[in-house]
């Protein structure tokens, strides 16, 4: 997940962070609805690796 940008991506599976990867460990949320839910959660993922400096493991769910 370190070098892979997020592209949100929905599914009937819920959403995920890159649709080449949606597997499990890369689930964002179960919920479809509110998106915008799951886009915070990606970017908060976001903020905590620009602060950070590096990609740390994230359980999203």
């Amino acid at each position: 997940m370190a070098n892979m940008t997020p592209e949100v991506t929905a599914s009937v599976d819920g959403i995920f962070w890159h649709p080449l990867s949606t597997d499990a460990d890369m689930q964002v949320s179960r919920r479809l609805f509110p998106l915008a839910d799951a886009v915070g959660s990606v970017q908060a993922q976001l903020d905590e690796m620009a602060r950070s400096g590096h990609a740390p493991q994230f359980t999203f769910r």
